[in-house]
């Protein structure tokens, strides 16, 4: 179940990604996009994973969340790049122990891809980070990314496992883009 649950995820944000304009945007940062607000076309998943109920709620508890924000390129090459890099990522997470929940969105006039993710402890989240295919990704981010995408994580309990609380989170990174 879990894993039909990411290759779903998957599935619509590689739809996400590849709808919109087909012309190729100017490799720019300055298009009004931002980490900090979502995008108006802005879609995503449901939050799913082992640690989500029936109605879609994620259990009490404290746990370590993460959220990620890739400004796209949005050429034809760096998007088929970043398909080929999404897919191993989505079957490492199938398996990965310690992921409680995710939650995965997108933006077509952005080129802009988001993750929130729960993690069981940081421990968990950092064999994630580790894991081969997420460092071939990261290796990779240079040809997908326009340089100011950006990952962050804190401690919070269930009610802190939200897009909103993702962006304030965002905006308040001082860590490296990509």
């Amino acid at each position: 179940m879990k894993r039909n649950l990411v290759a779903k995820a998957l599935l619509s944000l590689s739809l996400l990604a590849c709808s919109g304009p087909s012309a190729e945007p100017p490799d720019t940062k300055d298009d009004g996009c931002s980490r900090d607000k979502l995008e108006q076309d802005f879609a995503s998943s449901p939050l799913m994973g082992a640690g989500v109920d029936a109605e879609g709620n994620l259990a009490p508890g404290s746990y370590i969340v993460s959220s990620t924000w890739i400004h796209r390129k949005g050429t034809s090459a760096s998007e088929a790049k970043f398909e080929e890099l999404v897919g191993p990522i989505g079957e490492a997470l199938q398996t990965q122990p310690g992921l409680v929940a995710f939650q995965l969105g997108s933006s077509a006039s952005c080129h802009a891809g988001r993750t929130l993710t729960v993690w069981k402890d940081e421990e968990a989240m950092f064999q994630f980070v580790g894991s081969p295919a997420h460092v071939e990704a990261m290796a990779h981010i240079g040809e997908v990314s326009r340089g100011d995408s950006v990952a962050t994580n804190w401690q919070d309990d269930e009610r802190g496992a939200t897009w909103e609380k993702a962006l304030t989170q965002l905006a308040a990174e001082t860590g490296p883009t990509y």
